[in-house]
């Protein structure tokens, strides 16, 4: 008796499964090539990208065909790049951050560009970037100790007129603020030296990596940046399957968000209790906000 209750348990989650499927949008990689041309995406582009795969619907090859669609859109000229991040090793009072060997924090999609595309890995205990293509080289040589200080692949993003693309995320996601944060030395963002940091490099050899952490009193919302970067053309966003992508040009942000500080220092913090919602994605026809 047991068993056929179990049994029709199954059963039923399994039907539920098959239903929520079913109403996912079914995103295939010409769906995603036609959306990020639309976008603005081109061949030979620098191009960061952060990324949701379980905001899209359903992709046929999952995280493989969404990367494989990105090089293809890049081309041989293009430079894809994303975030190689290990935030698990911020609190740890002497961290090992392997080039080779670190696993990315978040995304499958992150740590598969890692292990099977990633040409080049930045050096930063914290806040590496993964990246291939004709510029990856340069990109990611000469990681300052700052996260995303001058010398970090967030500036030169922003210097050699990169693009930034939002898929599926908010702009909470969006790491190039801090860039802007840490160059106006804003009152509320600070550092704070890491003295234990140890790197092994991409020869296997062991050394010292001179480090510096985010250290904020504030909790930051960039996501309130969405409405006036939309408004002054900087950026554009669309629907790919369920997922909401927003492409900007990351010079154009960046000097935008340096204006605004300027003229209100508390422009990218949290006001009030929470921080702002926009849209993400859809799930059922209904919004998704983050």
């Amino acid at each position: 008796m047991g068993g056929s209750a179990e049994g029709a348990e199954d059963l039923l989650r399994g039907r539920r499964m098959w239903v929520s499927a079913m109403a996912q949008a079914h995103v295939t990689p010409s769906d995603l090539l036609a959306g990020l041309r639309d976008l603005g995406v081109q061949p030979g582009d620098l191009l960061f990208v952060h990324a949701s795969l379980s905001r899209f619907g359903y992709v046929a090859g999952g995280a493989r065909t969404l990367i494989e669609t990105l090089l293809a859109a890049l081309g041989p000229e293009g430079t894809l790049a994303m975030p190689g991040y290990t935030l698990n090793l911020y609190d740890v009072a002497e961290p090992v951050f392997d080039v080779r060997h670190s696993p990315v924090w978040t995304s499958r999609v992150y740590e598969l560009f890692r292990t099977d595309y990633a040409s080049y890995r930045s050096h930063h205990v914290t806040h590496s970037i993964c990246a291939t293509g004709r510029r990856a080289g340069e990109l990611t040589a000469n990681h300052g100790p700052d996260p995303c200080g001058l010398t970090s692949p967030f500036h030169r993003l922003a210097d050699w007129g990169g693009k930034i693309l939002l898929l599926g995320v908010s702009h909470n996601n969006n790491t190039t603020f801090h860039a802007v944060e840490e160059q106006e030395r804003l009152a509320y963002f600070s550092l704070r030296a890491q003295p234990h940091a140890t790197i092994v490099d991409e020869q296997g050899e062991r050394r010292p990596l001179p480090t510096f952490l985010h250290a904020p009193t504030r909790r930051y919302d960039f996501n309130r940046m969405n409405e006036p970067l939309l408004r002054e053309g900087i950026q554009r966003e669309a629907f790919i399957g369920d997922s909401l992508v927003r492409c900007l040009d990351a010079r154009r942000m960046f000097i935008y968000t340096v204006e605004a500080v300027r003229r209100d220092p508390e422009a990218l913090v949290q006001i009030g209790e929470g921080r702002l919602q926009i849209p993400v994605g859809r799930v059922e026809g209904e919004t998704l906000y983050g």
